[in-house]
C-alpha cells in the first residue's frame, strides 16, 4: 500500500480516497489547504495509483477492508474519510458498517444508487456496459493502457469528467500522467480496474440495499457535487439528503465529477464551513486505539 501524509495539528485525521481510475493525485490541490485542520493521509486503493493488487481482489469489499484496516493501523483514530466518486461510496460503507472508526463524511460526488430521477451521460452508460461484458471489460482496458499515452488518457479523462476541463491547471495533468505511466506497467492493472467496476455497479443497481447502508451512517455527512457531473446526475445527490435529512448538500453550479481539481478553493471553503458548522474541535490528548473488528 502507497500513501502521501501531510502534517497537521494532532487532534484530527483525514483520510482521502480516489475514485474509480484515481490515485491520491487525485487530492493534490487540497490536501496541504485541509493540513490545516489536521493530519491528511491519502492512499492509493489496491490496483489503482502505485499500490499493486498483488493478487488481492478488486471488488468493494475488499477495497472496503482495506481502507479500514488503513484507518486502524496507520490513523490510528477515528478519521473524518474524504471520498470521490467510488472513494465516496467506499467511505459510505465505512460509516455504515463500522461507524467507530469514522469522526464524519465529505462526499464529493460519491457514485450513487441509480434512479430514475436521472440518467448518466451516454459517454458514461456506453463505458460502464463495455466493462460489464467478460473478457470484452478487460480487452478494452487494457488496449486502452497498451495503446494510448498517458498524457492523452488523462486529458480525456478530464474532458468527460470536469464542467471546463480548461480548469483543470498543467501541473495536475502531468502528475496524473506520471502516475498512470508507472500503474499501466502493472499487468493486473486492467483487472484491477474492471473488476472495481462491476462491484460498484453490482451495488449501484441494488438501490433498496445501498439505501438500507446510507441510512446507517450516524455521523456527520457532507454531500458535494457538481451540478455538470456527467457520470453521477445531481439529482441523485438531491434525492439522497432528501433520504438522508441530516446530511448537508452544496451543489456546485459550473462544475463537474472532480470539484477539488477544478476549483480547490471554492471546495476547500466548503469543507472548512462544514467543520465549523458540524464538528466539535478536535480534541488534543493522543488518539485511543481502535478496535481489531472480529
Amino acid at each position: 500500500m502507497r500513501y502521501v501524509e501531510w502534517e497537521g495539528p494532532a487532534g484530527r485525521t483525514f483520510v482521502l480516497v480516489h475514485g474509480l481510475g484515481g490515485s491520491h493525485a487525485n487530492w493534490m490541490l487540497v490536501a496541504a489547504g485541509l493540513s490545516v485542520h489536521g493530519r491528511v493521509l491519502a492512499l492509493d486503493l489496491p490496483g489503482f495509483g502505485r499500490s499493486p493488487l498483488a493478487g488481492r481482489s478488486p471488488g468493494l469489499a475488499s477495497l472496503r477492508a482495506t481502507l479500514s484496516a488503513f484507518v486502524r493501523e496507520v490513523a490510528g483514530r477515528r478519521a473524518v474519510i474524504v471520498g470521490n466518486s467510488m472513494g465516496g461510496t467506499l467511505a459510505i460503507l465505512q460509516g455504515a458498517l463500522e461507524p467507530h472508526t469514522v469522526e464524519g463524511l465529505v462526499l464529493t460526488c460519491p457514485a450513487l444508487p441509480v434512479s430514475r430521477a436521472a440518467v448518466p451521460s451516454p459517454v458514461a452508460l456506453g463505458s460502464f456496459t463495455l466493462y460489464q461484458v467478460p473478457v470484452v471489460g478487460e480487452f478494452v482496458v487494457s488496449q486502452r493502457f497498451a495503446r494510448v499515452p498517458p498524457e492523452l488518457q488523462v486529458r480525456i479523462g478530464f474532458r468527460i469528467l470536469a464542467g471546463d476541463p480548461r480548469a483543470v491547471g498543467e501541473e495536475v495533468v502531468r502528475a496524473h500522467a506520471e502516475i498512470l505511466r508507472e500503474h499501466a506497467r502493472d499487468p493486473e492493472a486492467a483487472a484491477a480496474f474492471v473488476g472495481a467496476a462491476r462491484s460498484l455497479l453490482r451495488l449501484l443497481w441494488r438501490p433498496r440495499a445501498y439505501r438500507h447502508l446510507m441510512a446507517r451512517v450516524r455521523a456527520p455527512v457532507l454531500l458535494l457535487h457538481g451540478r455538470r457531473d456527467p457520470l453521477v446526475p445531481v439529482a441523485y445527490a438531491r434525492q439522497a439528503v432528501v433520504e438522508n435529512p441530516s446530511w448537508r448538500l452544496r451543489i456546485f453550479p459550473d462544475l463537474g465529477h472532480i470539484p477539488q481539481l477544478e476549483d480547490p478553493e471554492r471546495w476547500l471553503a466548503r469543507m472548512e464551513a462544514w467543520l465549523a458548522d458540524e464538528l466539535p474541535a478536535p480534541l488534543s490528548e493522543p488518539a485511543p486505539t481502535l478496535p481489531t473488528p472480529a
